[in-house]
């Protein structure tokens, strides 16, 4: 009899631990699921400038692709099958972040020439470890400004460094930079011919300041080089009249540059509405005083 009521209560004790096991178990692993993070790198060559990597991280969540701002990226080189690290970058809030390579001198390349780039992240609470790689080739866009026929011309070769060979029937993009989007000049494809050449036309009546057009080459999204970019500047723009009447007296002028005719006017104005009142006034007093 003591037996039997000693042996019911620890049925009900296992059968309340396996009861909670199961509530709160799928509670738990959920809480520590991590979302998968997808990890996008471009490589943009600048020629006799700062060549540098394009990164952008998303996550899928709740169904929608997101941005994933505020992780750490460590950036490094392959060779060998050995990784050498550059440094690290941070996304911003949009889930982007640029850095800015070294030398390609001090970085090593295969036998092929190809440099091997990438980006790792350790991971955190919320995402898990993520990495992706680029590889790309030396590429170079030389390029020559000339008059012919009173028409102004750019011309572009792009060539491979390490063959020492022109890259033919590859299409370059020409376009005067601008501070939002870039003005596209020439056809919609300039193909190199078999010199690995483009000749391209500068059209008249673009402003520059001082007559100078900031003109861009553009190799883009080659999947052996990258972006490869060339930029120049010509004098065959139409100079832009710098507007100095910004600290003269004129209608939209600061307020302190108001002109004097609006000033003496105005001045007028106040006296001949005030004047005759100020006078009745006056006369009023002088009344009532008497």
């Amino acid at each position: 009899m003591k037996s039997s009521t000693i042996v019911k209560p620890s049925w009900i004790i296992y059968l309340g631990v396996f009861l909670l096991t199961l509530l709160f178990g799928p509670l738990n692993a959920q809480e520590v699921k991590k979302t998968a993070v997808r990890l996008k790198l471009d490589y943009t060559k600048v020629i006799d400038g700062q060549s540098y990597l394009d990164i952008k991280a998303i996550a899928r969540i709740d169904g929608t692709m997101t941005d994933v701002p505020g992780i750490t990226l460590e950036v490094y080189y392959e060779y060998e099958d050995e990784e050498f690290p550059l440094g690290t970058t941070k996304t911003n809030m949009n889930g982007k972040s640029r850095y800015i390579l070294p030398p390609l001198n001090e970085i090593k390349a295969d036998s092929t020439n190809t440099y091997t780039l990438g980006i790792g992240f350790d991971g955190n609470d919320l995402y898990k470890r993520a990495s992706k790689t680029t590889e790309f080739k030396d590429a170079n866009i030389a390029t020559k400004l000339f008059t012919r026929d009173s028409v102004n011309y750019i011309q572009a070769t792009l060539s491979d460094i390490f063959l020492q060979e022109p890259i033919v029937d590859q299409s370059l993009r020409v376009q005067v930079k601008r501070l939002i989007n870039p003005l596209r000049i020439g056809k919609e494809f300039n193909y190199t011919d078999e010199d690995g050449t483009i000749i391209v036309p500068v059209e008249e009546g673009i402003p520059g300041i001082d007559g100078l057009l900031t003109l861009e080459i553009v190799y883009p999204d080659s999947d052996n080089y990258g972006t490869v970019k060339a930029v120049v500047e010509a004098p065959y723009g139409i100079a832009v009249v710098k507007d100095t009447s910004f600290n003269k007296r004129a209608l939209w002028g600061p307020r302190s540059k108001t002109p004097y005719f609006i000033l003496i006017f105005t001045i007028f104005l106040i006296v001949a509405t005030w004047g005759p009142i100020l006078y009745l006034i006056r006369n009023l007093f002088r009344i009532f005083k008497s």
